[in-house]
């Protein structure tokens, strides 16, 4: 599977999003900014973007505010990875993708993995349930969760959930959304700058997923009542 962003198509999407929140630069065009985010995403440095650092960093964080929603079927593999700092220290970022759909209406940062965190999973996806099925009219009838074997799941059990300890191949449904991520953070040498923090990289990963979303299902926009449908294959 192709795992880098295109560069036109990226620009296209962000275009629209800028367009839907109202996201006027005031020193440059909006074709400068996308293009800029455009080739951020994909993995170009900040550095080295025809943006100041700074300016595209703003952006990028104004896109993160965006609300949205995806179709959920209630077929979800979950998983997570660690993410590192420059200075060694790491965080686990969790995601929830759903088999079916292909989006991923979940993810989380977290310092250390337990069972407590499997239960702010499934409080957050009953929230992202109940908006689905409002703006997508779809019921969602069974929901299971697919995971590895990693001991944080047995909550699933303590909290009678149905749920399925899986092989790789199997929860490779996951992974596909790691995929993407970690092909970004190659060009940062897999690792955060030293002086972020738990905020700061939810932020950052919240644009990421944002895209990644719109990118490979139906997308609804909660605060502007439209979809953005631009579903490439990521299969």
């Amino acid at each position: 599977m192709e795992t880098r962003w295109k560069v036109p198509v990226l620009t296209q999407i962000i275009l629209i999003l800028m367009e839907y929140i109202n996201l006027s630069p005031r020193f440059y065009s909006r074709e400068t900014v996308a293009s800029a985010l455009a080739n951020y995403l994909s993995g170009l440095s900040s550095w080295r973007a025809v943006l100041p650092h700074s300016t595209l960093l703003y952006y990028h964080r104004r896109l993160s505010y965006v609300r949205y929603a995806v179709p959920l079927s209630g077929v979800y593999a979950i998983d997570e990875t660690k993410v590192r700092l420059i200075n060694g220290q790491y965080y686990y970022v969790w995601i929830v993708r759903d088999v079916k759909t292909k989006g991923i209406p979940f993810f989380m940062v977290t310092s250390v993995r337990s069972g407590v965190h499997v239960l702010i999973v499934l409080a957050n996806m009953k929230r992202a349930e109940e908006i689905a099925m409002r703006v997508f009219r779809r019921r969602i009838d069974k929901v299971i969760y697919l995971h590895d074997g990693a001991t944080a799941y047995n909550a699933f059990s303590w909290l009678n959930v149905e749920h399925e300890k899986v092989k790789f191949n199997e929860r490779n449904y996951a992974e596909q959304g790691f995929r993407s991520l970690k092909h970004r953070l190659a060009s940062m040498d897999f690792h955060f700058p030293w002086n972020s923090n738990k905020f700061t990289i939810t932020r950052w990963l919240s644009t990421f997923f944002l895209i990644y979303n719109i990118l490979y299902t139906p997308t609804y926009l909660l605060d502007k009542g439209v979809i953005i449908n631009v579903n490439i294959s990521n299969e």
